[in-house]
């Protein structure tokens, strides 16, 4: 008998080929078998991925630290432990984003409102005809605008956050240094983050729908934290290096974020001025 996958020379009594691993199938595939490899595979707690899940909640520097280490068969790969992420993501994010900013409208009051116009027309004057009516007309703008925002927010953060992981990766590179971890295992520690910040995002979104939006925003905090936990075990640090490190991690990203508004200025002027040359 050979194995089905690889080809190599198995005994009749093997129940697993000693080449690649591979479980060796001899039933015919049967709806009671589809049903028990769903829940098993997909479900159980022997997949890697929820077992991945799991253990990053309670150890997420463990998880990390066994698979820089060369442990990998433990936990689901950082990288499609973070394409998972993204897909659960945007799958829930996107069907429920009209109901969110819904709930999102629905939970501002009329003083936001109403101070929000009273800064943009400081000179027309409360409680008067004009008052009224160009504050309704301000009011029902002001909503769509929001509900405009949001949606996109919640439909692109996602994806734009998936893209942006090598940026992420390279703002960690900056603050926590290479000395320990270089360029590629911090991409393998920011896969991991992320990932398991968009599952933590998703949860939180969820239970903003269930009782006040405002919940979703506490997704940030859990994403702070675990970010520092992770690093702060990783790298030994104690707590007041950690908050040194936050404090940097802060300073880079505006500094980041200033250049790339300069350079895609600079972009802008340069393109300009091509177009006003050739087209004169």
């Amino acid at each position: 008998m050979n194995c089905r996958n690889c080809g190599n020379i198995l005994s009749d009594d093997a129940d697993y080929c000693q080449s690649c691993g591979a479980k060796v199938i001899r039933e015919r595939i049967t709806l009671k078998g589809l049903k028990s490899d769903f829940f098993s595979n997909v479900l159980g707690l022997d997949n890697l991925f929820i077992r991945t899940l799991i253990h990053f909640v309670t150890s997420p520097d463990k998880v990390i630290s066994e698979y820089i280490s060369g442990t990998r068969k433990r936990h689901i790969n950082p990288f499609a432990f973070l394409v998972i992420g993204t897909a659960v993501a945007t799958f829930v994010f996107n069907f429920f984003s009209d109901d969110y900013s819904e709930l999102m409208l629905a939970t501002q009051t009329e003083s936001f409102y109403e101070s929000l116009f009273s800064m943009s027309n400081p000179d027309i004057e409360k409680n008067t005809v004009e008052y009224q009516e160009k504050y309704l007309e301000y009011k029902k703008e002001q909503a769509e605008v929001n509900k405009i925002t949001q949606s996109f927010m919640l439909k692109y953060f996602n994806l734009i956050a998936f893209v942006l992981i090598p940026f992420y990766t390279f703002l960690a590179l900056m603050v926590f240094g290479k000395k320990k971890f270089n360029y590629g295992e911090h991409l393998v520690i920011n896969s991991y983050l992320l990932g398991f910040g968009l599952f933590s995002g998703t949860l939180f979104f969820l239970l903003g729908l269930l009782f006040n939006p405002s919940i979703y925003f506490v997704s940030t905090l859990v994403i702070i934290f675990y970010y520092l936990f992770t690093y702060k075990k990783l790298c030994s640090y104690s707590t007041g290096q950690t908050i040194l490190k936050l404090l940097r991690f802060v300073v880079v990203l505006i500094l980041s974020v200033i250049v790339f508004f300069v350079l895609a200025i600079m972009l802008v002027v340069i393109i300009a001025f091509a177009k006003a040359m050739i087209f004169g």
